[in-house]
């Protein structure tokens, strides 16, 4: 995490609070290198955290309420734990809100309050996770400050723990039907690895990018998915419908997720599903054979193998699932003219934000100003180019 990040916390709280934090925690951003909506379908993932996160710095406090700046926005949250409400839709504090109500459905109330000031690098809006970014950086500062009764340091069992434990709070009191990828990707980051995940067995493994690594070039397109409000849900309804026929025909034990279906079964009762419901799964069962084949790329060291994949899942996503645009597309054509381009795809849950892209690291410096060039000639807009690495994931100081 960049220092400078540190010190914007720490300078935001000092000025909010008129005192020197005593907890610092951070949790990194991430990127989906493979698995385009396969996680909510009990399919397979392949991500990696990313240099570019969240840091809160804060200390505890007597009254039993929260009370939190963001350098990002100019309303502060100011909330009492025994009225938790979510708050407005949308906003930032009621990720907040959702960690403290999630820690104390699952571990009683927390033990006095706190006062916290958030920084954070990760485009907002942009595929790449600063809800969960969020979320981890501050269960790990509940954890720190010593307000939850939990232990701080947490080996893998306990971060797949908490890693449910956020989802439940972005599901049931957030309002957003995620699946786990983004809570677990951001806890279980390392340098130069990127995480592969069963989100049906919950079963991982973390495997070398290589040495050296290529670059993770992340391509902001400056729309954002503001504009495709509830598109996310409208697509798992799409996949649970046709979950919903396989459940008719084999009986609910037999089939639980998407995952549970076969491409042979979906080709079979072709013709018995509805139009829409067909592609999306299409889209996310070939996703999960694609996701296989990635991680057998990497255990190879074919990092080549790993991009041309990433393109084919990019198209799966466009063709099938609908969930591309014009803007994403451009992204994908000025990479694909761009030196050292090995692959790409659209970030997160689509319709806006993101691309990741997988770029020669030599080369890396002339992809971003190529990409920024023929962007920008295609659509008039300047784009955010970030040249990346895979991180560490959330942690305490």
């Amino acid at each position: 995490m960049p220092s400078p990040l540190f010190e914007a916390a720490r300078a935001s709280y000092a000025e909010a609070f008129g005192l020197e934090p005593t907890v610092l925690t951070q949790a990194p951003g991430r990127v989906e290198l493979l698995g385009n909506h396969t996680d909510y379908n009990g399919g397979l993932v392949l991500a990696t955290a990313i240099n570019r996160g969240t840091v809160i710095a804060g200390r505890v406090i007597t009254e039993r309420e929260g009370q939190v700046h963001s350098i990002g926005f100019a309303e502060p949250d100011r909330f009492a734990f025994e009225a938790l409400e979510p708050g407005e839709p949308g906003t930032w504090g009621r990720y907040v809100r959702g960690v403290v109500w999630a820690l104390g459905e699952a571990h009683g109330p927390l033990q006095g309050g706190f006062q916290a000031a958030i920084a954070g690098d990760v485009p907002l809006g942009a595929g790449l996770s600063s809800s969960a970014s969020l979320q981890a950086a501050l269960a790990l500062f509940l954890f720190k400050a010593g307000l939850t009764g939990q232990e701080a340091d947490l080996d893998d069992p306990a971060r797949m723990a908490l890693a449910k434990l956020l989802r439940r709070g972005e599901n049931e009191f957030v309002g957003v039907q995620s699946g786990l990828l983004d809570q677990f990707s951001v806890l279980f980051g390392r340098a130069g690895m990127a995480l592969s995940l069963d989100c049906r067995s919950l079963e991982y493994e973390r495997l070398s990018l290589g040495n050296p690594p290529p670059a993770i070039v992340i391509c902001d397109s400056k729309t954002s998915r503001r504009l495709a409000d509830g598109m996310y849900n409208q697509r798992r309804a799409e996949c649970e419908r046709v979950v919903a026929y396989f459940q008719a025909k084999r009986g609910p034990e037999a089939v639980t997720w998407l995952r549970d279906v076969t491409v042979e079964e979906l080709q079979a009762a072709w013709s018995q599903l509805d139009t829409i419901g067909r592609i999306r799964a299409r889209h996310v069962l070939t996703e999960n054979e694609r996701v296989k084949q990635g991680a057998e790329a990497l255990r190879a060291g074919d990092s080549a193998k790993l991009g041309h994949l990433m393109s084919e899942s990019h198209a799966s996503s466009r063709d099938d699932f609908g969930n591309s645009s014009s803007y994403l597309e451009a992204l994908i054509e000025s990479a694909e003219e761009a030196p050292g381009y090995l692959g790409g795809k659209l970030s997160g849950a689509g319709w806006a934000g993101c691309t990741v892209n997988l770029v020669d690291a030599a080369e890396a410096d002339d992809f971003a100003e190529a990409v920024r060039h023929h962007y920008t000639r295609r659509t008039a807009i300047v784009p955010d180019v970030h040249i990346c690495q895979a991180a560490a994931g959330a942690s305490g100081f």
